[in-house]
């Protein structure tokens, strides 16, 4: 049992780094709204223009996504296919594996189902978190993934950050054998060159982001919450048959023990 209890931990511990929990830094909430049909079509313009340069969501057809959106195919086709692409095609890149192994030391994953397996949460802290690090191949680092290969693709609109550390004593053992040092922690970020966008409107910009990778990991969710309260609707219809039809034949059933007792008696 206390194996088990162990491993149920060992998962949910998991489950919340995954999701963006545990003591990473950025851990801002976030709330997705797949209604939220503007914030879906900005996500997806921004993904298109920063992020699909490397990264493809290959599981994703842009037909689906224009519809989904509610964006017209042709204004799509226009503003959203940049590799000549037809619509009803998956939204793959250009970008080699190989290619992307060669400059960055790593083949840039795709993210179809990245907010299923990591959370939103995740996605969402991670553009937040890239911050100036001239030990890094690149320059960047990131808090919530550390030793990222990527560079920050937003670096224009959310400018670059430095971060900022607090020290913390750390002590082991007991008596003569205690060993104390201190270890530096991150905290926070400074701003050392300003971009084009305001922190806060920034963060608006990693939402959308964050939200339109969470739409699609899932796109049948839409599907779900508007055909969800016809089936409902239909299972107290189909309930409320089944009842009216119990009551009859049960009826039936009475009536014929009554019939058979009469008789006997």
């Amino acid at each position: 049992m206390r194996k088990i209890f162990l491993g149920l931990g060992a998962l949910l511990s998991g489950a919340l780094l995954a999701s963006g929990g545990g003591d990473s830094f950025p851990n801002e909430p976030f709330h997705a709204n797949i209604n939220d049909k503007p914030s879906l079509q900005t996500g997806a313009k921004l993904f298109v223009n920063y992020c699909a340069g490397c990264h493809s969501i290959q599981y994703q057809r842009y037909n689906r996504t224009f519809r989904d959106l509610g964006i017209d195919p042709e204004i799509g086709a226009k503003n959203l296919i940049f590799t000549g692409a037809k619509e009803v095609e998956q939204m793959h890149i250009a970008l080699r594996p190989a290619d992307g192994l060669k400059w960055f030391g790593q083949t840039p994953p795709d993210l179809s189902l990245t907010a299923r397996a990591k959370g939103g949460s995740y996605i969402y802290n991670y553009l937040l978190g890239f911050y100036q690090d001239d030990s890094r191949p690149l320059g960047f680092n990131n808090s919530v993934f550390p030793g990222a290969s990527m560079p920050n693709p937003l670096w224009k609109l959310q400018g670059i950050q430095a971060p900022t550390y607090y020290e913390e004593e750390h002590c082991s053992g007991e008596g003569a054998n205690k060993k104390c040092e201190k270890v530096k922690a991150m905290n926070g970020f400074e701003l050392v060159q300003k971009g084009s966008l305001s922190p806060e409107d920034y963060k608006k910009v990693a939402y959308d982001i964050s939200n339109f990778l969470n739409y699609v990991a899932d796109p049948s969710a839409l599907d779900r919450q508007r055909i969800g309260p016809w089936a409902l609707a239909f299972i107290a219809f189909l309930t409320l048959v089944f009842y009216l039809l119990k009551r009859e034949y049960w009826r039936d059933i009475h009536n014929r023990e009554q019939l058979r007792r009469s008789q006997e008696s």
